[in-house]
């Protein structure tokens, strides 16, 4: 199946959070797998972080992939700073550990 793929914004944070919430919801309802290109994130805050994480909970618990794409050093920092395991967490291609 083929995937969809959208781009993350620069910033996601309480303002952003919803629009984002929104889009990948869409996704999600449309079936099949979502790649995120994170590549140009500079700024993730606690919004941001729970939206990923619950996404990822989300896809998987409906046996549906969610990808990050190229995980900017600002993503894998916040993800680090909260303490919550990116790598066991989520699939990720090019530039991860």
């Amino acid at each position: 199946m083929h995937a969809n793929q959208m781009k993350l914004p620069t910033v996601i944070d309480m303002t952003s959070a919803q629009a984002l919430k929104n889009d990948i919801l869409l996704h999600f309802y449309s079936g099949g797998q979502l790649d995120l290109d994170a590549s140009e994130v500079v700024r993730l805050g606690t919004p941001g972080l729970q939206l990923l994480w619950s996404a990822m909970a989300t896809f998987s618990a409906a046996g549906l992939g969610l990808k990050l794409i190229n995980p900017s050093s600002g993503l894998l920092a916040a993800f680090e700073d909260a303490g919550l395991d990116f790598t066991n967490r989520f699939q990720t291609e090019a530039g991860t550990h």
